[in-house]
């Protein structure tokens, strides 16, 4: 089993302050479990932990220092690309039908893209976030999400 891991997990589990702070880390510290997720996520997340770190929340250069280890090289979240056409096409569709914010779409859209990809065949596409509303629309989207 794969999961698409969306930024606010990660924001999450580099912030302890944050409610889920313990299950998020446990999430990136399970290596039996593979992470991905999407190109756009290492900006959104670093934009989030200098915001964090501007509010006294955390010292910026150990969160980014965090993100980095975690999101590249032998890291437990490998970050893909999957076909932007492809991706910012269903984007859209997820924003009209539903709404939801631009990027949280995305996130949704990329996994879609991701799984069909390197998923493997029979078992669930698990999403993980910690947005209410993302994680409702991708579960009506048939995602298992945590």
């Amino acid at each position: 089993m794969t999961i698409y891991v969306d930024s606010s997990t990660l924001v999450t589990a580099y912030l302890s302050d944050e409610a889920d702070f313990a299950a998020a880390r446990a999430l990136l510290t399970n290596r039996d479990v593979p992470l991905m997720s999407g190109s756009l996520t290492p900006i959104e997340v670093a934009g989030a932990l200098v915001r964090a770190a501007r509010s006294g929340r955390g010292e910026r250069d150990r969160l980014l220092a965090l993100l980095w280890r975690d999101t590249t090289g032998d890291g437990p979240v490998t970050i893909l690309s999957a076909p932007p056409e492809h991706v910012e096409e269903r984007t859209m569709h997820i924003v009209c039908a539903t709404g939801l914010k631009a990027l949280d779409a995305w996130h949704i859209a990329a996994a879609e893209q991701l799984f069909d990809a390197v998923g493997t065949p029979g078992e669930p596409s698990v999403f993980a976030t910690r947005d209410k509303q993302q994680g409702e629309v991708a579960a009506s989207m048939g995602f298992e999400v945590i």
